[in-house]
């Protein structure tokens, strides 16, 4: 999973940065020559072993907001080592320019050999291989898409409470309930901008409790963890996934059924998993099967 995040300057903040450069005031021109194409780098082993050294200046003189060259619509801003996005669901990222390349830290880390460097432009090549053309701010007012102090995680539920009656083949009458609750533990997911550059987004996961009750007595109760299915779905698709929903299934004399499903955030991939629950307190679960 790939985080990046970016953030140009306020005009105001231009002349600092620009007694970095040479006094001409020219754009400053970089060229690719080691990073001719976008690729993923790990930051324990690839960055550790070239003992990469970032280009201070370059990191300086990307500070401030930087808009889309041709909407001007406002992409990012850049405060020392850190990168934001307007949307406050992006989570910051940490990056350093080396070698005409920006690295940006995240999950998976991601790097963008850069075209050009200035005080007003800065070019880029995504991961598609495009080069996005951004330029600095001159509005004052853009400074304000940047007022949130903390980003914040996306809920994909609600609190959600219900409960239903089921019967067994042999008329024994069960009552069964579902509480559905969000946590605070994050699940972080990668994304893309329209100009290709990927941003890290957090969400909330959740959990569920499921009960099972015949009459006043209660039976069975629990409280469904995804971790619960780590025998079952592979660890790098439970990491970064969301329990998100639990559904009734079938019922028999001995056992009732309960879905859950554990998906990728608000993405089309899931895991469907069968918690079979005993009348005498016992749980199993396997993957469902269709």
């Amino acid at each position: 999973m790939s985080k990046c995040s970016f953030y140009g300057m306020r005009h105001a903040a231009v002349a600092v940065a620009a007694m970095v450069v040479a006094a001409v005031g020219a754009v400053v021109l970089t060229s690719c020559r080691r990073a001719s194409s976008a690729s993923g780098l790990a930051r324990d082993t690839v960055v550790a072993e070239r003992r990469l050294v970032a280009d201070v200046d370059a990191m300086r003189r990307m500070e401030g907001i930087w808009v889309d060259g041709e909407t001007e619509a406002v992409l990012l801003k850049i405060v020392g080592d850190s990168i934001f996005y307007p949307d406050s669901t992006a989570m910051p990222a940490r990056f350093i320019i080396f070698d005409d390349t920006l690295l940006i830290y995240g999950a998976n880390d991601m790097r963008y050999p850069i075209r050009r460097l200035g005080d007003y432009v800065f070019d880029y090549v995504n991961l598609q291989g495009e080069t996005v053309h951004l330029q600095r701010s001159a509005d004052a007012d853009d400074s304000l898409l940047f007022t949130h102090r903390r980003y914040a995680p996306i809920l994909l539920g609600q609190v959600v409470k219900r409960d239903t009656v089921v019967f067994a083949p042999s008329g024994a009458r069960y009552h069964l309930y579902i509480d559905v609750n969000p946590t605070r533990r994050r699940v972080f997911a990668s994304s893309y901008t329209g100009d290709g550059m990927a941003v890290q987004q957090v969400y909330y996961d959740n959990i569920i409790h499921i009960s099972v009750y015949e009459g006043r007595t209660k039976l069975f109760a629990r409280d469904i963890d995804k971790r619960m299915f780590a025998d079952l779905i592979p660890a790098e698709f439970l990491e970064g996934a969301v329990l998100s929903n639990m559904e009734w299934g079938r019922t028999s004399n001995t056992h009732t059924v309960f879905q859950a499903t554990v998906c990728e955030p608000e993405g089309a991939r899931c895991y469907v998993v069968d918690l079979k629950v005993g009348y005498d307190g016992s749980l199993q679960t396997e993957l469902a099967s269709y």
